[in-house]
């Protein structure tokens, strides 16, 4: 696949001690990816000959960029056009792939699927799915069906559907086909098609692509702004035809022009009354068409950021895969522009850009500002390569990153400040110091700790109170509600954004003016039923979990406790008994798990880890279904007379081991490995030693029991089999008349996904597709599976790219001191595409309310209306009777509960609390837990619940009680 990209101002630079040299020599980016520059005369014939994609951008020789378009397009294949500008503060996208363009993957989401439960015999048949779960189906997707019982001519076919309901879709006439009986599975299909471009002459006069009634729009806020840039740009494109130059720097004769060419523009379509399609604006927005004249010959690192990461997703979409944009992309935000006069005489700095659109003030204060940044992965590196070009923190300033990670090899496809040789490396420490190298002046520091309750002695109340804001960078959900309550504490702005694949979102927080993190109702985490888990998957996620919840057992938590118990045999087994008392399988689990290590660790041998896999593959593969089979035979009924295997519930096979079979042999391998790992030998890496060895263990015949085991997630009986007792005391008593050697040491591990030689992830993979095998399902290749085993968060380079340069204009929107209705969250979604800039929402507002169904009666907010980000603060030395006189007098209110967290200090419901009314809240404190307050805390958050005179509860803001060491 062969791009080329004709001049660019997508490109940053280390700055060294002989001036500026090229990045990507100095990084060596040639390693990633092959680049050839190209100084001759282009030509072309020679892009048509050597390319499968062009992109021109900052490039406005309008009549040139036609004649290559019509070329490139016309060609047997057609060659993709795209081009790209960045002009200040406003930047546009066309892409042309030519009259046909075919695509087979229009948004990269996993084809999804559904449990049949019912089909009718009629014209059109209705398809009923199970109530589990919605199908998740739109009109016009085309589904295959298989597993289907009964109605067994529709296996394998494909129909259109058109959408009834959430569990129901219709398909095409089913009246000949025989009735339906059970089970079922429907699968969409993606199918090819094909979409249309126009060329670039024509979608300049009509810039609607073919099938579309509008261009886009990416901001609800500027209705009507896509098509006053399209006219701008056209009269741009004038501009540069009549004096072979861009309009110079804050020059106003030179806008003034492009104002008057607009107004021709205008003023010509107007008289082409018989052209649909054509833009005919009612008044040209003056104010507009001189914000692109002023600033048209600056780039700044955020936008460049912005409209590179879209650029090259598009550039990807020439595959096939994904929906291209059709056809412009046209979006500015001068609104980041600053109020008033700024001083704009360029400094001879590489600032000067910024110097220009925003003034001298604003690059001072850059250089000046405190920030935090939370986590150095694919946003945080994206974050201090902006910083760097920026200016941030190059002066007075300060920027600290921490992230508590090490680089791995996966991280190396999208975390473009790593290099294989930082591997290992923290991840902090790199980013900074090549941030550094970008930019010498850059006033940086790496720290390598979490951000959490346990490192609140580093991260304390002097370090936050003493920062301009904060930036999150983190991928997960827990670690944002943390910064994020940090902030709303301390009072201070937090820029969130985050990725997922080809999918972002970046939300501004406020003081006092938006909402917090925490306010916003984050979609709930997808989570997998145990029973599904543990006894009937029915999707090769549950069998990816499973194998993956088993290796944790078998091979990380088993040796942690035979070396637990090796040096402890006694107090290590009382302390499990003591977790699982009235858990007998599972308690019979550990013990057997603890026996087995201290058995063979005296034993260790490669025949003996062999054997160990080949037992382990016989229990999970073979014995384990065959009990399950009998205890629900295929037949077996549930209490109401339905089939118990129906449904989600798909009837298990038991799978014979097969030494040929290639899943069979690579669970093998894999197993003993680890095994081998474990008991401090080498790896075994003949295959066919393997394959021998594994032939001459002999394996129990399988004799069923009596067992408990759970229906679904409702049933409260605990699981068991008719044994577990004996079985139990005999193996306590055994280990415990054991006297193992305290010496000896088993290798105690963690799971590690990016490590392709320790067998991990070959493990899980077999594994999890020997119990999809079990259970019929489709299986899964490897890299899928790493993916979810290892909780690969997918992040791309250039959605990443995209969503930090969008953060990038708010940072500088917070910095020039605009107010919140200026500001923009964005959401979106590349493949699509699509952009959705909003105006982050106010706070939530407390009120007063007549009935409450948590404390069951009225409640009064105290103070009325007051948010998230209000505080009662109060100057400490106090007594909890002067805290409490404070409330009384202030608020009218009667104190009844004060708790710091979890820790309940005062209740006045119970007795002996008169004696903490005389001392102050750090000395309750030291009584209850034994230690003093700690001296890096100057305040105490407290949260307090209190009466009105009349004795309705109130709700009231934390109280930050500032102690005064």
């Amino acid at each position: 696949f062969y791009s080329f990209i004709l001049q660019s101002s997508f490109f940053f630079f280390f700055q060294a001690e002989d001036g500026i040299r090229d990045a990507q020599e100095s990084r060596g980016l040639g390693d990633v990816y092959k680049r050839q520059n190209y100084d001759q005369e282009i030509t072309k014939e020679y892009l048509a000959q050597n390319f499968d994609v062009v992109v021109f951008t900052d490039f406005y020789d309008v009549n040139r960029l036609i004649e290559f378009n019509e070329h490139l397009r016309n060609q047997t294949k057609p060659v993709g056009f795209i081009l790209g500008g960045n002009l200040g503060l406003y930047g546009y996208t066309f892409v042309d792939y030519g009259p046909q363009f075919s695509i087979h993957d229009p948004n990269g989401e996993e084809p999804r699927s559904t449990i049949i439960s019912e089909i009718t015999r009629e014209n059109p048949g209705i398809v009923t799915t199970h109530e589990d779960k919605r199908h998740g189906f739109e009109d016009g997707d085309v589904v295959t069906f298989r597993e289907v019982q009964g109605m067994e001519e529709i296996n394998g076919q494909r129909f259109k559907i058109k959408v009834i309901s959430p569990h129901s879709f219709s398909i095409g006439d089913t009246s000949q086909f025989n009735e339906y009986s059970r089970e079922g599975i429907a699968e969409q299909v993606k199918e090819p098609f094909n979409i249309q471009f126009k060329n670039l002459k024509d979608s300049l006069e009509i810039p609607v692509a073919p099938g579309k009634d509008s261009l886009e729009l990416c901001d609800w806020e500027k209705i009507g702004r896509p098509e006053e840039l399209h006219l701008t740009l056209v009269a741009f494109y004038r501009f540069y035809q009549n004096h072979q130059r861009v309009p110079q720097l804050n020059d106003q004769a030179d806008a003034d022009r492009l104002v008057q060419l607009v107004n021709e523009v205008n003023q010509e379509n107007k008289s082409k009354m018989e052209v649909e399609g054509i833009i005919k604006l009612d008044e040209v927005n003056a104010d507009v068409v001189r914000n692109v004249a002023l600033y048209a010959n600056t780039v700044i690192s955020p936008l460049a950021s912005f409209w590179g990461g879209i650029i090259a997703q598009e550039i990807v979409k020439y595959t096939g895969k994904f929906t291209p944009l059709r056809q412009w992309l046209h979006y500015e935000c001068f609104e980041a522009l600053p109020e008033g006069q700024v001083n704009r005489t360029a400094t001879n700095t590489r600032y000067d850009d910024y110097v220009i659109i925003f003034g001298q003030e604003f690059v001072s204060k850059l250089q000046n500002t405190k920030a935090f940044l939370v986590g150095a992965g694919a946003l945080g590196c994206e974050f201090i390569k902006m910083f760097a070009l920026m200016g941030f923190a190059c002066g007075k300033g300060q920027l600290r990153c921490t992230d508590d990670d090490n680089i791995e090899i996966s991280n190396l496809n999208r975390q473009f400040l790593f290099r294989k040789e930082n591997v290992g490396s923290s991840k902090a420490k790199v980013a900074c110091d090549v941030g550094h190298r970008m930019n010498p002046y850059l006033q940086v520091e790496a720290l390598k700790a979490r951000v959490c309750e346990e490192t609140e002695e580093l991260f304390n109340d002097f370090f936050w109170e003493n920062l301009d804001f904060v930036v999150n960078a983190v991928d997960n959900i827990k670690a944002r509600h943390y910064v994020d309550s940090r902030c709303v504490f301390y009072g201070k702005p937090l820029f969130e954004s985050g990725t997922l694949g080809t999918k972002c979102n970046s939300q501004i927080i406020l003081p006092h003016e938006t909402q917090s993190y925490g306010e916003s109702q984050d979609p709930p985490e997808d989570s997998i039923p145990l029973c599904t888990l543990k006894n009937f998957p029915y999707q090769i996620e549950h069998t990816i979990q499973w194998a993956r919840d088993f290796f944790e057992g078998i091979f990380v938590e088993g040796p942690k406790d035979c070396q637990a118990y090796l040096t402890n045999p006694v107090g290590q087994l009382d302390t499990i008994k003591n977790e699982l008392q009235d858990k007998q399988a599972s308690l019979r689990g550990r013990l057997e798990s603890i026996k087995r290590y201290a058995t063979y660790l005296n034993e260790a041998s490669h025949e003996n880890c062999i054997k160990l896999a080949r037992l382990l593959f016989q229990d999970i593969c073979h014995d384990m279904i065959a009990q399950l089979l009998h205890s629900f035979p295929l037949d077996y009924k549930t209490e109401s007379g339905v089939p118990f295997w129906s449904g989600p519930k798909r009837p298990p096979q038991v799978i014979t081991f097969d030494p040929e079979d290639e899943t069979h042999l690579s669970f093998i391998e894999s197993a003993a490995n680890i095994f081998a790992y474990i008991f401090n030998l080498p790896y075994i890496k003949d295959i066919n030693y393997i394959k021998q060895q594994t032939q001459k263990v002999k394996v129990k015949e399988f004799k069923p029991k009596q067992a408990v085991i759970k229906e679904n997630d409702q049933d409260t009986r605990e699981e068991k089999t008719e044994d577990d007792d004996v079985v139990v005391n005999d193996l306590t008593n055994y280990l415990k008349s054991q006297n193992p050697d305290s010496s000896k040491k088993l290798n105690v591990f963690e799971f590690e996904k990016d490590d392709d030689s320790n067998y991990h992830i070959d493990f899980i993979s077999a594994c999890a597709n020997l119990r999809a095998r079990n259970y019929k399902i489709p299986e899964a290749p490897r890299h899928k599976i790493k993916m979810i085993a290892g909780k690969i968060i997918p992040a791309i380079a250039t959605t990443t790219a995209m969503v930090v340069g969008a953060v990038g204009i708010e940072i500088v929107k917070r910095v020039l001191g605009k107010p919140a209705g200026q500001f923009r969250n964005l959401f979106s979604n590349l493949a699509l595409p699509l952009w959705l800039f909003s105006e982050p929402l106010p706070p939530n507002r407390q009120k007063d309310k007549d009935y409450d169904e948590v404390l069951m009666g009225p409640i009064k907010a105290i103070p009325p209306n007051f948010t998230v980000w209000d505080r009662i603060t109060l100057e400490g030395p106090q007594t909890l009777k002067q805290i409490f006189d404070h409330f009384g007098e202030k608020y009218q209110v009667s104190i009844s509960i004060v708790s710091l967290g979890k820790l309940v200090i005062f209740n006045k419901y119970q007795k002996g609390m008169e004696a903490r009314l005389v001392k102050r809240p750090d000395e309750i404190v030291f009584d209850m837990t034994g230690e003093k307050y700690p001296a890096h805390k100057k305040f105490i958050e407290m949260e307090i619940s209190a009466e009105t005179a009349d004795g309705v509860d109130c709700v009231l803001p934390s109280l930050k009680y500032v102690i005064n060491h």
